[in-house]
């Protein structure tokens, strides 16, 4: 009867070791999916900063040009700014911004 009852134990043991490791790694993997989140957010984030820059740049620009494309060449260079910041912020151009931004929001 006492073997039975120690088998038990440890059948129990091993169920309640089981559980306890997947539900670390259910953690873990939730962290990552998280983590992975958060850098795309920082990413859109920098994407968007060097859009805004790069409209504060535009904007110091004289108005003066010696061919003017009108509405069609503001339309154009709004869109080519646009895809340089995604570009930008896809290849990390603002590391150091995204990192720092994954950590904020990591410990909020």
């Amino acid at each position: 009867m006492i073997e039975l009852n120690n088998n038990y134990h440890q059948i129990a043991q091993y169920k309640l070791n089981n559980q306890q490791q997947i539900q670390a790694q259910n953690k873990i993997n939730s962290s990552k999916k998280s983590e992975e989140k958060l850098e795309k957010v920082a990413e859109e984030f920098s994407s968007i900063f060097i859009e805004k820059m790069f409209s504060a740049m535009k904007k110091t620009l004289s108005d003066e040009k010696m061919i003017d494309g009108g509405y069609a060449e503001d339309v154009f260079s709004d869109m080519l700014y646009r895809e340089y910041s995604q570009m930008a912020g896809k290849q990390g151009m603002l590391t150091e911004l995204n990192q720092a931004l994954v950590e904020q929001l990591k410990n909020s």
